[in-house]
């Protein structure tokens, strides 16, 4: 009953497709060894013995199962290594995340600086400019009123 299921149902599900050729070497390096065990999962006719339900070869089941369980450990070492790489990438990235924030702040600040000056020098231009209009009026004024004080003369 139990070799009726392929061991590769006793191994997890992978999220990744580069992950399924790893599982697909482990079973088949399992598979392997129960047919050089000559034992071929969905062949029964070895499987149990004549008496009833008990496996015709303990050891050989034994050892396949150790064999699954050392690939669980194995994956499972992997894949904790893998998570613990990925949470690393995550903190340097999420700290890459903050230094940005950070200078798109002091952009921001510098950019608004630079809006207050460009704003202030541009009033700064519009007021210079009215003056240079009104002193150009009282200079024509002055000039018109010292040519009439000239004529009188």
């Amino acid at each position: 009953m139990l070799q009726e299921n392929p061991p590769s149902r006793y191994l997890p599900r992978l999220a990744h497709p580069e992950d399924s050729q790893e599982t697909n070497t482990a079973v088949s390096y399992v598979l392997g060894d129960q047919e050089n065990a000559g034992h071929i999962p969905g062949d029964n006719s070895d499987s149990f013995a004549s008496s009833g339900n008990l496996p015709a070869n303990p050891a050989s089941q034994q050892h396949h199962l150790a064999h699954l369980r050392m690939l669980m450990a194995m994956q499972k070492a992997e894949y904790e290594s893998k998570i613990a790489s990925l949470e690393q990438q995550h903190r340097e990235l999420q700290s890459k995340i903050k230094d940005m924030h950070w200078k798109l702040g002091q952009q921001r600040k510098w950019y608004g600086l630079v809006e207050m000056k460009m704003r202030n020098a541009e009033r700064a231009k519009e007021d210079a400019e009215r003056r240079n209009e009104m002193l150009q009026k009282e200079m024509e004024e002055f000039f018109e009123t010292f040519g009439e004080i000239n004529r009188w003369k």
